[in-house]
């Protein structure tokens, strides 16, 4: 089962979201999504609920809940491979393509609020697997299937205890081969970080079920395990539990990496993909992870949708991130990074501009965000191995050769920001984007420049003092700097006064709206990795 088309009208967070995966070359095995808290990630998942929740006979959610603006309505209609499709409007039953088709096993999701910080007595059996009633209806409530998980495993060992072909051997490699194994893939067992499963006996006698792991020498209680490694262990159960009645279903689970260290998250993600999700199925997950941003960049069988930057008030429509795009979200600091990535260039940029640079591909460098243009000059300038790369903003060309001469490792963008290069009309050109007219978008542009001018020249000298780069240059050099600027954006030529235009509050926003093109996207063309290029040639 393989997702093509999700459509989301007046839900949640979205007036109307298209998520397309038609134009992949194979149903991707994964589908990771990405973007800032709010962004509006686990909104999807909330959808998926929302379609299959009568089916599993326990009721819905309040629409009230799920309904964006009261009144006018909300629907959602997925589109999966093999011309199969499910659609609900507001409290309206689900219909269905074939109409016969059975939504029972069609999605299996987790929320994020699913680890167990200490093991309790009591734990219910709802149903049965299949029927998966004991889920969370929303993805804000806390997910308890684990105990339960935990007591179906001991109920099905005790079954075949007392079964009339009773084999120890074939039980411990049924029961306990797998998620070992599993284990020490993640873990990399052998090292003192490693972990195996040595015991898990049910809730007795009204006590908690008595979990126990190896771990080095040590025989360790599960209430003992890091966050991080009981979220491992559980998700494994889970999956271990439940798979076999979900062989051809969309799993979604909900940031599954947030107390794990990156390459653990790396080590997770690719194990759930390549063991754990059946053939036939398919895993979105949400993260913010830097280790599963990377599988998923790596694999061929994943793709990447991007949710930050986009005003979901306006429709949109998503499609994965090309392939090339290296896509991280750094959160790590400087100085971890060059631990983590040793063979790369860091480069220190503005803020959240990071996450853009890094979309671009340069295969040498990772980009690392500081506060503003001011820390990136005094952290380059105190330790030479870091690179930095600042915004030019209201730099002349002559304070930008005194500052390289200055300082070599730190660099200057040649337009105002990096959104002059996302939005320039040769990078717009290559995306070959239906209905775009490159002539008209360059003469909004000229317009744009001309009514912000005089504003921007009355405030130039106010914005220019912010600037620690320069505050020691000659006070002719930044007269000439100022002279050039007051000229240049007087200038009718594209290319004289474009490097001084705001874009991030000056582009053409209401012209660019119609093309939903999200800023990843604009990242992945050839005119932006050369220009990219040119600047640390």
């Amino acid at each position: 089962m393989n997702i093509t088309k999700l459509v989301l009208t007046n839900f949640k967070r979205f007036t109307a979201l298209t998520v397309d995966l038609a134009s992949t070359v194979s149903p991707p095995k994964l589908v990771l999504l990405i973007g800032a808290n709010g962004s509006g990630k686990s909104s999807i998942f909330d959808a998926f609920e929302y379609l299959s929740a009568r089916h599993k006979g326990i009721g819905t959610v309040d629409s009230r809940y799920l309904e964006k603006s009261r009144g006018d309505g909300m629907s959602v209609s997925c589109a999966f491979g093999g011309g199969f499709e499910v659609r609900r409007s507001g409290r309206n039953p689900e219909s269905t393509s074939p109409p016969d088709w059975d939504l029972k096993s069609v999605f299996y999701g987790r929320s994020s609020l699913c680890t167990v910080p200490e093991l309790q007595a009591g734990a219910r059996i709802s149903g049965t697997v299949g029927e998966d009633r004991d889920r969370p209806l929303r993805f804000i409530d806390r997910d308890t299937r684990f105990e339960a998980d935990v007591a179906r495993v001991t109920e099905d060992v005790l079954r075949q205890v007392w079964g009339q072909d009773f084999d120890s051997a074939a039980m411990r490699a049924r029961f306990v081969a797998p998620i070992n194994d599993a284990l020490t893939r993640i873990f990399a067992n052998g090292s003192a970080t490693g972990l195996r499963l040595t015991r898990m006996i049910p809730a007795l006698g009204g006590k908690p079920p008595d979990i126990r792991f190896q771990k080095g020498q040590s025989d360790v209680h599960y209430n003992l395990l890091s966050s991080g490694e009981k979220e491992v262990f559980n998700i494994l159960l889970n999956l271990f539990v439940r798979r076999e009645h979900f062989p051809d279903a969309i799993y979604f689970i909900d940031e599954m990496d947030v107390h794990l260290h990156t390459s653990l998250q790396y080590a997770l993600i690719r194990e759930i993909v390549d063991n754990w999700i059946p053939p036939a199925s398919q895993l979105w997950t949400a993260s913010h992870s830097l280790g599963f941003i990377e599988y998923a960049a790596d694999s061929p069988n994943a793709v990447i949708l991007d949710f930050d930057d986009l005003d979901f008030d306006r429709p949109q429509t998503l499609i994965p991130s090309p392939p090339s795009a290296r896509v991280f979200d750094v959160a790590v600091p400087e100085d971890s990074a060059l631990k983590v990535f040793p063979n790369k260039t860091l480069v220190l940029c503005e803020n959240k501009d990071a996450l853009l640079y890094n979309a671009v591909g340069l295969p040498d460098y990772l980009f690392v965000e500081v506060r503003d243009k001011n820390a990136v000059g005094i952290r380059t300038e105190a330790d030479s191995q870091f690179l930095g790369l600042i915004d030019r903003d209201f730099l002349g060309t002559e304070e930008i050769r005194e500052i390289r001469r200055r300082q070599p490792n730190l660099f200057v963008l040649d337009y105002y920001s990096i959104e002059n290069y996302l939005y320039h009309p040769a990078n717009l050109a290559e995306l070959a984007l239906p209905g775009f007219d490159e002539s008209r978008y360059r003469n909004l542009i000229l317009r744009n420049m001309k009514t912000a001018r005089d504003l921007m020249l009355v405030n130039l000298e106010r914005s220019r003092n912010g600037y620690e780069v320069i505050k020691t240059f000659s006070r002719e050099m930044k007269s000439r700097a100022t002279t050039e600027i007051a000229q240049a954006t007087a200038s009718d030529d594209f290319e004289t006064f474009y490097p001084f235009l705001d874009m991030k509050s000056h582009r053409p926003g209401d012209y660019l709206a119609g093309f939903n093109v999200p800023r990843t996207r604009l990242t992945g063309t050839r005119w932006m990795r050369g220009a990219m290029e040119k600047l640390f040639a």
